[in-house]
């Protein structure tokens, strides 16, 4: 089997819209800037320094929406507990809520066992993310209405690119999380409507 080149291009996904891109291409300092990615405190420094023989910059962790590692090194994520998978869809895939082909158009989500769950997260910048989380679902009423709002309370919320390498939301930059599916436990409590659109000025 060939090796994988390990070079990495991040980029900075910033609240007011802004893309911005750094580029690693030696092996050993692609793999620091890995690891330092791969922690649950990402987004709790006040600051993220990136930094290298030619430049350095300082971005206010409170401005950024999510961050974009982009390599096509395996990478091992830590997930929050009862996560297996999460993993960025495209937006057919997610709007036919297909997974290896198989349509999921007539299921509830959340519901008891184990399962995907098709999500779809707005950002403060305008930045959308559309998700596949495979993990052990709520079992209880508690936790079935617990399960949008779990998101908000996370350090950070990984998740693996469709063309490999990982993503890095910030919780606290969030505006919207949607899930795919219809919850009947949360319709008890929640304001009955069908999400329609999303406008922005």
């Amino acid at each position: 089997m060939k090796p994988i080149n390990l070079d990495l291009t991040l980029e900075v996904c910033s609240e007011d819209g802004s893309r911005t891109q750094f580029y690693q291409d030696n092996e050993d300092q692609a793999e620091k800037l890995l690891r330092l990615l791969l922690t649950p405190r990402l987004f709790g420094q006040t600051w993220l320094i990136i930094a290298s023989e030619r430049s350095s910059s300082a971005i206010p962790c409170r401005g950024i929406d999510l961050l974009l590692a982009r390599t096509q090194k395996p990478l091992q994520l830590t997930l929050p507990p009862g996560w297996l998978n999460v993993i960025e869809v495209s937006a057919d895939s997610f709007l036919n809520r297909e997974i290896d082909g198989d349509s999921l158009a007539d299921t509830e989500l959340p519901a008891e066992g184990s399962g995907d769950t098709f999500i779809e997260i707005h950002t403060s910048g305008d930045w959308l993310i559309q998700l596949k989380l495979s993990a052990s679902r709520p079992v209880t009423v508690q936790e079935q209405r617990q399960f949008l709002v779990h998101f908000f309370e996370l350090p950070v919320i990984p998740y693996r690119l469709l063309d490999g390498g990982a993503g890095f939301i910030n919780p606290q930059k969030i505006s919207r999380i949607t899930l795919s599916g219809a919850c009947h436990e949360l319709a008890d409590s929640a304001l009955p409507a069908d999400l329609l659109r999303c406008v922005r000025p």
